[in-house]
Order: structure tokens, then C-alpha cells, then sequence
């Protein structure tokens, strides 16, 4: 029996449709149950407290909130690992 191209051609259709539900299917399973964002607590550093509400003041009152930058610079400072003077030599 020899096949025709219709008929190849349908097969391959096929196959590219079946692939394409298979991806379409596999990226809704993604996105159908979205990763909940955990938050780093607080406990007991009042400098995670201080960060915290800085990010939910708007970027015109971070200008003016001293306290803010200074709790973003110790902030960075922890996470560079520098030291006081190291900062101060900046």
C-alpha cells in the first residue's frame, strides 16, 4: 500500500496538533497554580522590621525618610560584609 502525500501530510498535521495541545497543556499546569511569594520574616532584627515598612512608602517619601536610607545603607553594608569603615571611606 503506498501512501500519498495527503496522507502524510495529514499524519504530519496531526502530530504537530498533538504537539502543540501537549505544550499548551503542560504550560497551563504552570501557570494554573502560581508559587506563593514567601515574605522573609521580621522576628526579632529591627532592621527587616525598618526595611519592611520602607518598601510600602512611596518613592517621593523615601527622599525625605532619613530613617529609610539609612536602614537601605546598614542594609548593604550586611550584604557587601563591609565593615563600618569600609562604608565610611565610600
Amino acid at each position: 500500500m503506498r501512501s500519498s502525500p495527503d496522507h502524510i501530510l495529514r499524519l504530519i498535521a496531526f502530530g504537530l496538533g498533538g504537539l502543540a495541545a501537549l505544550f499548551a497543556a503542560a504550560e497551563l499546569a504552570n501557570t494554573a497554580a502560581p508559587e506563593a511569594v514567601m515574605e522573609p520574616s521580621a522576628g526579632d532584627d529591627p532592621l527587616q522590621e525598618e526595611l519592611a515598612r520602607c518598601r510600602t512608602i512611596t518613592p517621593e517619601d523615601l527622599d525625605t525618610d532619613t530613617a529609610c536610607r539609612a536602614a537601605w545603607a546598614e542594609h548593604r553594608r550586611r550584604f557587601l560584609g563591609l565593615t563600618a569603615d569600609q562604608t565610611e571611606e565610600e
